[in-house]
């Protein structure tokens, strides 16, 4: 039998211990609802890119400039400068199984948190039907950050990782030194003889 003194002493910490596992499975359950929704965001960005790739007759994939390869520090102006076509990939029948493959992959956890550096996409997929253009891709592995203009959902956190292995997989360059490569292509260009 406890001593009054001890009642005194225990009944606030017991009052404490329920007060503090009640708040705790609250905390959870909010955690655990807030999770289901970040997934639901980035399963519902997959399974509209996915319903793109399967619905488009023609995927095109390009390695590109961007406007920032062409800024001059100096004088904190950008360079006026055409976009500079590195190369341009037409998905195959294989390479687009490929493509969705690597999206589904992908974990449905929504990304939440987004890159503190400047959106320099020197990657574009465009997909078209019929000819008729569907919706645009661009994206940044500078910063793994992607625009697209087919979803108004997130991406999921690790959808970069998918548009990784594409990019590899059709031979492009994921990671390059930008700046130079648009200053080399810029000299060959120079150099070559103007048609008549």
């Amino acid at each position: 039998m406890l001593r009054p003194d001890h009642e005194k002493i225990l009944n606030p910490m017991l009052r404490i211990f329920v007060f503090l596992c009640v708040t705790l499975v609250i905390t959870l359950s909010a955690a655990s609802a807030q999770a289901s929704k970040l997934s639901a965001e980035g399963a519902a960005y997959k399974r509209d890119l996915i319903r793109v790739i399967e619905k488009s007759d023609k995927i095109v994939v390009t390695e590109h400039s961007d406007k920032y390869d062409f800024f001059d520090s100096k004088n904190y102006v950008f360079l006026e400068q055409e976009q500079l076509v590195y190369q341009t990939v037409i998905l195959s029948q294989q390479e687009k199984a490929s493509f969705k493959r690597f999206v589904r992959a992908v974990p449905d956890r929504t990304q939440y948190m987004i890159a503190g550096c400047i959106f320099e996409p020197h990657h574009t997929i465009k997909f078209y039907k019929q000819d008729e253009l569907l919706s645009t891709l661009q994206i940044c592995f500078k910063c793994g950050a992607q625009e697209w203009d087919g979803t108004r959902h997130s991406p999921p956190q690790e959808i970069m990782r998918g548009f990784y292995k594409l990019i590899k997989a059709i031979g492009l360059h994921p990671e390059e030194g930008w700046w130079m490569l648009a200053q080399e292509t810029l000299k060959k260009h120079m150099a070559q003889p103007a048609a008549d």
